[in-house]
Formats: C-alpha cells, structure tokens, sequence
C-alpha cells in the first residue's frame, strides 16, 4: 500500500490464513505445476525432504529441538506460507478509517465480492471466471491429510495478525454491503 499514490484507489483481496497456508504449501511442493514451473531453492528443497504434508510443517512450527527448528526455517523460506498478508499494509495505520479501499475481495467469496467490486466501480457486465482448473491454479486437496488441531493451533499461533485482519476485514465489509459506492471510475480511462 505505501508503494501507491496517496490519493489512488485500491482494492485488495485476501485469504483465510489456513486456506492460504495449504495452499501455499502444495503450491510450492508442485513447484507450482501445472500452471507455474518454478525451481525449488535450496531451502524449498530442504523443507520437503523433511515435511511431507502441511501438517506435519504446520505440527512441527512450535515445537522443541532441531525439528522445530526446521519448521521454523521452512516457514521463513515460502513468503506465501510465512510471510503475512497484513503485511502489506505496514505503517498504514487504521487503513479503513485513513485510507479506505474501495472494496475487499476474499478467497472465499470471489464471485460475489468481484461482483461486488465491479458495481461499486461502475462497472455493469459481470466477471467471467474461469472454470479450467490450471488457468485458476486450483488444485484438488482430497488426497492429502486434513489439519489437525495442533496444526490449525500452531497455524493460528503463526498468522495471528492475520486473522485479526482478516476479521477486521469481513466486519468492514459487512457494514458497507448495502452502502452505495462511494467511486465511480470511467470504465477504459
């Protein structure tokens, strides 16, 4: 945010940090196939050598000795695993009271919140979004064990700015889902 021009509007969109977590995880052991075909570092490397699945990153994250230890670095060495979303908004203060977006799309409710998005922007045709798995770089997760309770706490532990922001996020959305739009933007300019 502190890279925009003061005055510019902006939207953005997030994920629920756990969603995001499992994702970035198997996103990176693909090395990001199909779409995507980037190396592992050395670092990405070790990190699948020794966790298999998310959760066993996710089990290890807090936990005494060297296999911590690992999880810890292997956090630190996937910015879409460890590194935050609120991150992005560093040094912006109350950014919904100082510099507010004009809308928030999230992970988990695209279609209606990019909906939401092109009407307050003036926009009247809808999005068309793809269904083709590799062009959305979606990827099926049933063949991989679920988190379990430890995982989702350490996670919770780990992202826990993010999902205060993330719940600050939903709650500003929720009182302006009937609120006209403040923005009008000339649709080609």
């Amino acid at each position: 945010l502190v890279d925009l021009p003061k005055d510019e509007p902006y939207f953005f969109s997030i994920r629920n940090p756990i969603a995001r977590f499992k994702s970035g995880f198997y996103s990176r052991k693909r090395m990001g196939r199909p779409r995507l075909n980037n190396p592992w570092s050395i670092h990405e490397e070790r990190l699948f050598e020794e966790f298999e699945h998310a959760n066993d990153l996710a089990e290890a994250l807090f936990d005494e000795g060297q296999r911590g230890q690992r999880a810890l670095a292997g956090m630190l060495s996937v910015g879409h695993m460890g590194n935050g979303q609120i991150d992005w908004f560093k040094k912006a203060g109350d950014l919904f009271e100082i510099r507010p977006p004009i809308w928030i799309i999230r992970q988990e409710r695209l279609a209606a919140d990019l909906e939401t998005l092109l009407q307050r922007l003036g926009i009247g045709h809808p999005a068309t979004l793809t269904s083709d798995p590799v062009k959305a770089h979606a990827n099926d997760y049933s063949e991989v064990p679920d988190l379990s309770e430890k995982a989702i706490a350490a996670l919770q532990r780990w992202h826990a700015q993010d999902f205060a922001f993330y719940r600050h996020c939903d709650l500003w959305l929720a009182e302006r889902s009937a609120a006209p739009s403040p923005l009008r933007l000339a649709v080609g300019a």
